[in-house]
């Protein structure tokens, strides 16, 4: 059995990658970072570090061209691919460990009582490093769900996928935040190099799902094996760049495809900017430690994970644009109320309870998108396309995160007025959804013609890929 033939395999395998994304994700961004803003990481410094851990997510729009025109094809076509980044996203993690004395950086403040620029420049090389494999992990991964979900799984098994990244990342956020206060224990600066060896054998341990799962039976499990390319006819171990190019502007020769296109760059922009705020404003103004921080944002995975499956349910059943339009909409309406109530803010029921419902909508809506385009990617380059949209999304989501120094150094902006202009930012790109129209591509998938109005350059081919 292979993962071509076995959904409980292609549902393990699909689920194990990302949980691997989300633990050094949860780390990194929530759990590392409020640790820091204790220690007096400032609002810019988290902005900068935040962009970095994402800004390698945008490198996916090369990452997809790279994998779908060169692989190993004897051991399928994007496992070996899967097995590399897997690999080097362990590795990459020691990186932090050669920053040297972590309870002195700790220690060492800069005149404006911020923390040491060097040690903030340096955590943040060794972000953007491992985030490069990372990414191209999520890329590769994405790959192989285009390859081999069936349509009628596309929906649940997303829903499943962003909820594994949510425990990952529940589990780098709170058990990784344990540890570091575990480590610490013992003496400041121990911490932290604990959670980075706990993650480094989660990470390999992880690794043996690809490299021992097959995408299609008759392949090589390893390069010394007996095996040969399977499937896919047509489709080597080396394709031709242009034919590729050429197949992905076909692919986004829709209004269908554009409008989504415009939608994934900007949707998420309001999520960057509440990212970054949030850690401040609650270990600095509100008086929360990083672990009370941590651990609600822990909690949160069950209001996550919940929207992840109801997500995946509901767009099956009833349509992908109702769930980005309930999830998204509901996401900036929840900053919309926490900005306009910020008599509230001493009361923990009223803080806690926004950080626990306003991820359960982002995943809602998050699913919803993820399954919208996996369905609407479509010629020989869906796999090109799909990771397009996702790399608009990573590229919105980053613009968020470094839009936050220019909303509050620029134009001075209150914390309230921060979390009304991420609402209405998330709000707003809904009006495009409209204009996507999955049946389009439907038909295009079957050969059937379809209103010039529906594309977008004239010598769109309509034949089915």
């Amino acid at each position: 059995m292979a993962l071509s033939q076995d959904w409980r395999q292609r549902l393990v395998m699909l689920c194990a990658m990302y949980i691997a994304q989300g633990i050094p994700w949860g780390f990194m961004v929530t759990a590392l970072m409020s640790y820091l803003t204790q220690r007096g990481l400032t609002v810019a410094d988290v902005s900068w570090l935040t962009g970095i851990v994402l800004l390698p997510w945008t490198f996916k729009l090369v990452w997809g061209p790279v994998i779908d025109t060169v692989t190993i094809r004897s051991m399928g076509r994007r496992r070996p691919w899967i097995i590399g980044s897997q690999f080097m996203m362990a590795v990459t993690l020691l990186g932090i460990l050669w920053l040297g004395d972590l309870g002195s950086a700790l220690g060492t403040t800069a005149s404006d009582g911020g923390m040491s620029q060097q040690f903030v420049a340096s955590l943040g090389y060794m972000f953007f490093i491992h985030n490069c494999f990372a990414s191209l992990q999520d890329v590769s991964t994405d790959a192989l769900a285009v390859d081999i979900l069936p349509p009628a799984e596309q929906g649940r098994v997303n829903g499943l996928m962003w909820g594994s990244k949510l425990l990952g990342k529940a589990i780098g956020a709170t058990v990784m935040a344990k540890v570091i206060a575990w480590g610490d224990g013992y003496r400041l600066g121990w911490g932290v190099p604990t959670a980075i060896l706990v993650q480094f054998v989660l990470l390999l341990g992880i690794m043996m799902f690809p490299l021992f799962m097959l995408e299609r039976p008759g392949e090589r499990r390893f390069p010394w094996s007996k095996g040969q390319a399977q499937g896919m006819d047509g489709v080597g171990s080396f394709r031709r760049p242009e034919l590729m190019f050429r197949e992905l502007r076909r692919g986004f020769s829709l209004v269908t495809t554009w409008a989504l296109f415009v939608y994934g760059l900007f949707h998420v922009v309001g999520w960057g900017i509440v990212e970054v705020i949030s850690k401040p404003l609650y270990t600095q103004q509100l008086g929360w430690t990083y672990l009370d921080f941590s651990y609600v944002s822990g909690l949160a995975v069950s209001t996550e994970l919940g929207g992840a499956l109801a997500g995946g349910y509901i767009a099956d059943r009833w349509g992908r644009r109702k769930v980005m339009l309930l999830g998204f909409g509901a996401y900036g309406l929840l900053h919309i109320i926490f900005a306009s109530c910020p008599h509230l803010w001493s009361q923990s029921w009223f803080t806690a309870g926004y950080l626990i419902l306003n991820p359960g909508a982002l995943a809602i809506g998050s699913v919803g998108f993820l399954s919208m385009a996996m369905n609407i990617s479509w010629t020989s380059a869906a796999a090109t396309m799909f990771t397009v949209y996702m790399t608009l999304s990573n590229a919105g989501h980053v613009a968020g995160n470094w839009l936050v120094k220019w909303l509050r150094d620029g134009l001075a902006l209150s914390y309230e007025q921060m979390f009304w202009v991420a609402g209405v930012v998330t709000i707003a790109p809904l009006l495009l959804l409209p204009l996507v129209n999955p049946a389009t591509v439907a038909a295009l998938r079957r050969g059937e013609p379809i209103p010039s109005h529906e594309t977008v350059f004239a010598d769109l081919e309509s034949s089915a890929p």
